[in-house]
Formats: C-alpha cells, structure tokens, sequence
C-alpha cells in the first residue's frame, strides 16, 4: 500500500488529494503551499508528535526489555497535533473548516471539526497474547499478516530466524548477505520456530514499530543556510527564548551532531577536489591539503548543500539497521548552479538501495522545487530506469555508464504534483513514466514570449 494525503481548507491548501510513493515532487510558486504541505506529511507520519504517553494509558509495546517499549501510549490529542503544527511554524493554516487525513502503511490519522483520530494498523497485541499462551502457530500466523502489510517487518522477521541459525564463525564472516540469499531461497513461512526464535522475532517487531512511530522524517528546511551559524549556539537560543521556530532549533542539533560525527566528506561533484572537513568543531571547505576556508564564509552554494548532506548521511549511519531512510527537503537547488542541481539529485537518490522497503515509510523523499532544471534531473533518472530494464536489460550497462543504476527511479515509485491557486495536480505521466514536459518548459515558455514581443516591438 502507498500512502495519501488529503487536505482541505488548510492556509493556503484548498484542496489537495496526493498519492505519494517512494520519491514526491512538489512545484509551484512562491506561497502557493510547497512547503506546508511538506510539513503537514512531516507532521503526520510522526506519530510520537501528536499522543500523548503516560502510565494512565495501554501498554504500546510489550514482552521486550528495551527502556522505550516500557513508556505507556494513551491516545491522540488534537493539542498535540496543533503544538506541532505551531513547531513547524503552520499553526496560522489551521482553522475550523481544516480536514486533513494521512494513510500510510502504519497508520491512518484524521483531523476533522478540531479534533484528532488515530488508527494503528501494526497491532502486535494478538502477537503478544498468543506468545504468553505459547500457541506459536498463531504467533506465525499474525507474523505472516505482518509481513504482507510491510517490507521492512518481512525483512526483520526473515533475518532475525537467519541471525540465530547461523554459527559463530559465520556472523563473523563477510559472507552475511550471501548466507541471507541462500536462506531466502528456501524459506518457507510455515517452517518450524523454537519458543526462543518466536521471542527473537518479537523482539524484532517491536523495535521495527518503535521506529515507525518514535522517528520522524528529516525534515531540512529552506532556511538551512543560517542553520551554519545557529547549529552553534541552539542551546543558547532555546534557553534565552529567542523566537526561533522550533524545527529550525531542533534542525540545527541534528547537523551539530552530524558535523560531530562525520569529519570529512568529499563534495567533489560541486567542483573537482573539494572536501568538507570538520576541524576542531570548525566546519571547513578544503580546496587542497593547505588552502582552505570557513564554511561561513565559502560559497552560498556550500553554505547550502553541507546542511543537506551531513544529516542526510549522520541519520543513515545511525539508523544502521534500515537500508532506507526518510527525508523532506525544501529546495534542494538553493544557491545550486544547474549542473550541481542534477549531481545533488543523483546522490541523495544513489542512497535508496533496490527495491527493499519501497511501499514503507522509512524510504520515502520528498522535494520541493522551484526549479525546472530540478525537474529535469528527475526526467532523466526516471528516463534511465525505463530505458535501462526495456528489452530484457540489453542496454542496462550502456546507460549505467551514463548514469549510475543505483540513482535511477522507478516511475511505479515516483509523484509529481504542480500546485496551482490552491489545489493540486498531477504533473506525472503515467503513460511516459515521465514529468509532462510543458510544465518544465512552462517557465521557459513565458520568458521567451516577452523576448519575441521585444523582437517584433523594436521593428515595428
């Protein structure tokens, strides 16, 4: 199942109705709703962001020891959501005639006359009933159920029964994903579990549910630029109260953590050699091994995209256990020469890896974009995936050595949507696999009109 999103009467959203994939492209014009649309997903695949958790409430999660499985969910509050809503800086969007509902493989949750509901379609209560009556065989059953609403469940269930047949030696070896191949190939739902195995899988699902719902999408603002000077002193603003929104605050932590943890990147597809180093909490652009320079004081197009990148990868390395992970970005091209536009774009799109997971949430990108070069790129990743697996792949190699497979999308995963006075429209061709071509020439198209009506005035 993909996920939608529906929203009506929401600031300057007067009807929108999405069918968001694996990878979601917005376009439109400045204050036409790109980026609240962008939060309010944000907002709404994160569960944790609008329940409330106390001891008054049932048992969210059960049987694991892990310290976050022992906190206590209640319900969902419509306080909640509108202090989330203020977070991102949206609150003013709200008003009484505001219906919004999100469908995901997860969850479902409606706002409607100003209030908030929440169904939870991953429900491990029946898992946990029939472990502590040690009827296994409906254990599998309900692990079964999962597996066929979700990639990632069927993942962690397959692999933990691998993980625990496996000896010593073999954990220890390289040959990990070779050995879970040769265990897929005869892997049959109905084989026989110990009671230790069904706890593992447990295990296993809970911590995969906690993931859905205590992680949230990176969101990486528009304004990241600043976030170079505010990742420095966020504590500071938090305790004097300065009037920052809270995403940008909580933005700035996640790059100070970043910039912490990864030292060194090679940026050399902005320009041949040039390395981002963090030097003694200084973050600095490298341009050879003794010339280099304050990424403060660097290029706008540097200030840029070092903010995209490092909690891109921070979140990847620490989230090890998923092959995928989440983001939203608000105008990936921001101080990007064209060129640099499509080299981001085939990074950011490099690190999705095959099909694994594409239907769950942790694999889901998101842009918005002013820019029709932004678009482009998209075209040709899209262009490279249709034209590298037609004809039995016989030209799979030919295109790869022009754009690596590893950054080509599946039309079947990708969205495009132009918004328009208030309401949304797909710009995506079903029949191409492609972005329609006249809303990337569109900006062009105008341009050129006043360029012929200068021509012919000045002749006539």
């Amino acid at each position: 199942m993909k996920s939608k999103l529906i929203v009506k009467n929401f600031g300057p959203i007067e009807s929108a109705n999405l069918d968001l994939k694996s990878v979601n492209v917005f376009i439109g014009p400045q204050a036409s709703g790109k980026s609240t649309l962008a939060k309010l997903y944000t907002i709404c695949n994160s569960p944790k962001l609008y329940h409330n958790f106390n001891e008054g409430g049932k048992t969210f999660f059960s049987i694991t020891k892990n310290k976050e499985d022992l906190e206590l969910f209640k319900e969902p509050s419509f306080n909640k959501f509108k202090e989330a809503l203020e977070d991102y800086s949206i609150i003013d969007c709200l008003s009484s005639k505001t219906e919004i509902l999100f469908e995901s493989t997860t969850h479902k949750v409606e706002i409607k006359k100003n209030t908030i509901s929440f169904i939870d379609k991953i429900d491990v209560s029946k898992i946990n009933e029939s472990f502590e009556k040690k009827d296994f065989n409906n254990c599998k059953e309900e692990f079964r159920k999962l597996c066929k609403i979700s990639d990632n469940f069927d993942f962690s269930y397959k692999f933990s029964i691998m993980w625990q047949r496996l000896s010593h030696a073999e954990k220890m070896s390289d040959n990990v994903s070779k050995l879970y191949n040769e265990f897929l190939s005869t892997f049959d739902y109905d084989l026989d579990l110990k009671e230790e195995e069904i706890l593992r899988v447990i295990d296993a699902i809970n911590s995969t549910k906690r993931d859905y719902f205590f992680k949230s999408p990176l969101y990486i603002p528009a304004e990241r630029v600043i976030v170079n000077l505010l990742k420095q002193a966020a504590l500071s603003f938090q305790n004097l109260e300065i009037p920052i929104p809270k995403h940008l605050l909580n933005f700035a932590s996640i790059y100070s953590n970043a910039s912490f943890e990864i030292k060194e990147f090679d940026i050399g597809f902005l320009k041949e050699g040039i390395i981002y180093k963090n030097i003694n909490g200084e973050d600095r652009i490298y341009f050879s091994k003794r010339k280099s320079i304050k990424l403060t004081e660097s290029a706008s197009g540097f200030q840029s995209i070092i903010p995209i990148i490092l909690p891109i990868e921070y979140v990847k390395n620490r989230d090890k256990g998923y092959v995928n992970y989440s983001f939203v970005i608000e105008e990936p091209e921001t101080n990007l020469f064209p060129r640099a536009q499509y080299d981001l774009l085939k990074l950011l799109e490099s690190g999705r890896g095959d099909d694994f997971g594409k239907i769950d949430k942790g694999t889901m990108h998101f842009y918005t974009t002013h820019s029709p070069f932004f678009l482009s790129s998209l075209n040709n990743l899209l262009f490279a995936y249709i034209k590298g697996n037609e004809n039995e792949k016989k030209k799979f190699s030919n295109i790869d050595s022009i754009i690596s497979s590893k950054s080509w999308i599946n039309p079947k995963d990708f969205s495009a949507y132009q918004i328009i006075n208030g309401k949304t429209k797909s710009i995506f061709n079903k029949n191409s696999g492609l972005i329609e071509n006249n809303v990337i020439d569109q900006v062009s198209e105008d341009i050129m009109n006043d360029f012929r009506k200068i021509a012919v005035a000045s002749v006539e």
